[in-house]
């Protein structure tokens, strides 16, 4: 990810293998890997049982058990992971421009870099997963991540805290619309009749909502029997989510969480965190410190929304919330302890292995959701709704040990995955 201008101005070539930062490339292929762990709900259930695990009927035994693993592990910190590192590949894809002149023209090609990875991301979207990050990727590099690349790391914390700061105001007034339309209280009801909605406008809001975060049982079965169906009945769905996710989700809730993170990585990458430059000492520190603050927050929220049965008034926002906190440190905390191992020299051969996967991160990327609708849409095997979260997470295993061996024989051939070749090639013209 560290393409760049070379000293007399001429466009480098994308980083040989002893230029890259083995911090950056285990951390991505931890991400890679971890992101799948959560992504594969919105493939074998529908949307809502991601993040509401009793929307899927079972929420007992071993079912509660994965629930808590996944959700304290991998919901938002690989997310927030993978866009750090999004941000730390801008600083070191334009660490080598000076010049007023390089500047110029590295924005050049990081425009065109953009422009690409946004038709990446719309295919992806449109015809294999509506759940596609690279779509934000593109817009939050293009509006916000180029521009203030080169501020110094404690201006950036700044602005990534404010606009992190804004995404948990937008999920407070999530929490505060889940009020109105359903609470119970004689304010809510107030603020209803203020609000002069028909009954039946009432209705369609309450469930909108729903469907999302705690649909009914025939909601519920309705999404599952789409899943199941063929392609173009998957296509119409796909298609209608996208737009949700581009338009509304993108404005109210991706942006601004997406945007913090990458910053927030920027700024580490500068700070010497990211690219292993501490020390070991330090690197320890960060990890026991982000999981003594962040897991703790992590399970306070399970264990409030289990005792009100995550009730959606108390779900959609506060219920939320304390993960969407707590996963911070937690994220930070992965990178404490990745960091200290690599540096360590512990555990070099799986190391090496995350490395390869990190540096075909694109590649694997796509292939998951390709991998992922064969198995569990209609048009493949038509396996949605037949696993239990734990079943779910097996083929999450099966899936890392593919991709795992997958990369480490494709890069022993060759200096890119396929998608990174694509996207170099179409951003260099050559």
């Amino acid at each position: 990810m560290a393409d760049g201008v070379d000293g007399g101005g001429t466009m480098a070539a994308p980083v040989v293998q002893s230029q890259r930062f083995d911090s950056i490339d285990v951390l991505r292929g931890v991400a890679l890997l971890g992101i799948f762990a959560m992504n594969i709900m919105t493939f074998a259930m529908p949307m809502a049982a991601y993040s509401n695990p009793t929307a899927s009927g079972s929420y007992t035994g071993i079912d509660r058990v994965t629930y808590w693993v996944v959700h304290i592990l991998f919901d938002l910190k690989m997310m927030g992971l993978f866009s750090m590192l999004f941000g730390a590949g801008v600083v070191i894809w334009s660490r080598k421009a000076e010049s007023r002149e390089q500047v110029s023209r590295l924005r050049g090609l990081w425009l065109r870099r953009m422009g690409w990875l946004l038709v990446f991301g719309m295919i992806h979207a449109w015809l294999i997963w509506y759940g596609d990050i690279l779509v934000a990727y593109a817009l939050c590099g293009l509006l916000v991540i180029w521009w203030l690349r080169r501020l110094p790391p404690v201006w950036l914390i700044v602005i990534a805290a404010t606009f992190f700061g804004i995404h948990m105001l937008l999920l407070a007034g999530q929490g505060f619309q889940a009020w109105m339309l359903f609470g119970e209280s004689e304010s809510s009801a107030q603020m209803r009749t203020q609000a002069n909605m028909t009954a039946e406008q009432l209705a369609d809001a309450r469930l909108a909502m729903q469907q999302f975060m705690t649909p009914t049982a025939s909601q519920y079965a309705e999404q599952l029997a789409t899943l199941r169906g063929g392609w173009m009945e998957n296509f119409r769905h796909r298609a209608e989510m996208t737009i949700m996710m581009q338009t509304m989700a993108f404005a109210f809730y991706i942006f601004w969480r997406v945007t913090a993170m990458m910053l927030l990585g920027v700024a580490l990458t500068k700070m010497g965190v990211l690219t292993g430059e501490r020390s070991a000492r330090f690197y320890a520190v960060l990890a026991v410190v982000g999981y003594l603050i962040g897991i703790p927050t992590i399970i306070a929220g399970i264990l409030f929304n289990e005792s009100h049965g995550f009730n959606i008034v108390k779900f959609a926002g506060l219920g939320m919330g304390f993960n969407a906190v707590g996963a911070v440190p937690v994220m930070l905390g992965h990178v404490g302890l990745v960091v200290f191992v690599v540096k360590s020299g512990l555990l070099t051969p799986v190391t090496n292995a995350l490395a390869r996967v990190g540096q075909m991160a694109f590649t694997n990327y796509l292939t998951q959701s390709i991998l992922a609708s064969l198995i569990f849409y209609g048009f493949g095997l038509g396996f949605a709704g037949e696993f239990n979260r734990l079943g779910q997470q097996a083929v999450v295993w099966f899936v890392w040990a593919v991709q795992i061996l997958w990369s480490i024989a494709w890069l022993s051939r060759f200096r890119f995955g396929p998608a990174e070749w694509l996207w170099r090639s179409l951003t260099y013209w050559k």
